[in-house]
């Protein structure tokens, strides 16, 4: 094999694969490395894996041979993210020695054959969905915040993606709060079905995912490809049946409130630096006109703030773990939060623009 490629086009796209290559080598050392192979005279593709989750991309190359190797994805990627910008030269000896040369730069690396890496799963487009990258970037953004990341719980460690009609919903839960969101899409072909996408998949997805253009989704028994055009990424599912999410999500409310988004986040943050493992919570009272935001730490003070809100029913008093509000104020994109209440010992539920809804468990005050 014998390539000529630009650092730029090779290094962002080495910045995504290298990501999903395997970092535990000790049981299959292959999976350590970079599948490099050439597609056509122009068009390399590019290809990582862990056996969980996989990339694989094609991009523009110069290709003087055609051919295939598996490379070391660590090192690779540290070479070419310090070579001098401009053309970079690739070309492997029969021994499977890879040599890449740039400028007056040198570098020689002992690669792999291609025959004992995983074969990337084949795919057809016709049982696939087609939605927006921008729907699905904003969903995932809004609910894998609420991943678990305990892993006797193994149900909860993604994000349940269901697709009924022209409706699709994200939700995730660390079961102590839950993050959910509904949208509406054209869902050309009618396919139904319901996955859970383990949290590495998700937090590579967000990576790749832009603003514009479409995607499309292959849901088969246990993995999912999500196509991005000249990417794709696979993932194996989370088997399992996820909890009855819509139980969780409180039906009835005796206060409301609403605020202004930023002031809220600031005063969360403020107060909870004097939280502590004795005193874990913020006290929220919903008064008349206002929010009064506090802490109080037997050893270290206590701190408090006013917030101007929109209050209507019962007031109330109710203790939260700072960290889950500001998981999710900081990545709502809206100006005013709304948050309704039930009782002390009930959950919260903070709602969002376009289907959006947020529940968080109460905490016990001091």
């Amino acid at each position: 094999m014998e390539i000529k490629i630009l650092k730029n086009t090779l290094s962002k796209v080495l910045g995504n694969v290298s990501n999903v290559a395997s970092q535990r080598t000790n049981t299959l050392p292959i999976l350590g490395n970079i599948l490099f192979e050439t597609v056509t005279q122009d068009t390399l593709r590019v290809i990582g894996t862990d056996l969980e989750v996989g990339i694989s991309t094609n991009i523009p190359a110069h290709v003087i041979k055609p051919g295939s190797i598996t490379i070391p994805s660590k090192k690779i990627y540290e070479i070419v993210r310090e070579l001098p910008e401009g053309e970079i030269e690739i070309t492997v000896a029969k021994n499977n020695a890879v040599n890449i040369k740039s400028g007056t730069a040198y570098f020689k690396i002992m690669g792999l054959a291609k025959e004992d890496y995983p074969k990337f799963p084949e795919w057809s487009s016709e049982d696939a969905i087609e939605i927006e990258q921008s729907l699905v970037k904003e969903s995932l953004g809004l609910t894998s915040f609420a991943i678990s990341y305990d892993e006797t719980r193994y149900v909860l460690n993604g994000v349940l993606i269901s697709v009924k009609g022209n409706q699709i919903r994200f939700v995730s839960t660390d079961g102590r709060r839950l993050a959910y969101i509904e949208k509406e899409f054209k869902n050309k072909n009618n396919r139904h079905f319901e996955m859970i996408v383990p949290v590495k998949a998700v937090q590579e997805l967000l990576k790749l995912l832009a603003w514009e253009g479409t995607m499309q989704i292959v849901f088969s028994q246990n993995q999912a490809i999500f196509n991005l055009g000249e990417t794709q990424l696979f993932s194996r599912l989370i088997e399992g049946h996820f909890p009855n999410y819509e139980q969780v999500i409180p039906k009835t409310e005796k206060t409301t409130s609403s605020a202004n988004r930023e002031e809220f986040l600031q005063a969360i943050r403020r107060t909870a630096l004097l939280t502590s493992p004795d005193s874990p919570a913020v006290k929220l009272d919903f008064i008349r006109g206002k929010i009064l935001v506090s802490s109080r730490s037997p050893n270290l003070g206590e701190a408090k703030e006013e917030l101007p809100a929109e209050v209507t029913g019962d007031e109330v008093a109710i203790g939260f773990n700072p960290h889950y509000l500001i998981d999710v104020l900081k990545n709502l994109d809206i100006e005013t939060i709304s948050l309704s209440l039930t009782d002390p010992d009930k959950p919260g539920l903070v709602r969002g623009k376009d289907g959006y809804l947020y529940v968080v468990m109460p905490m016990q005050l001091n």
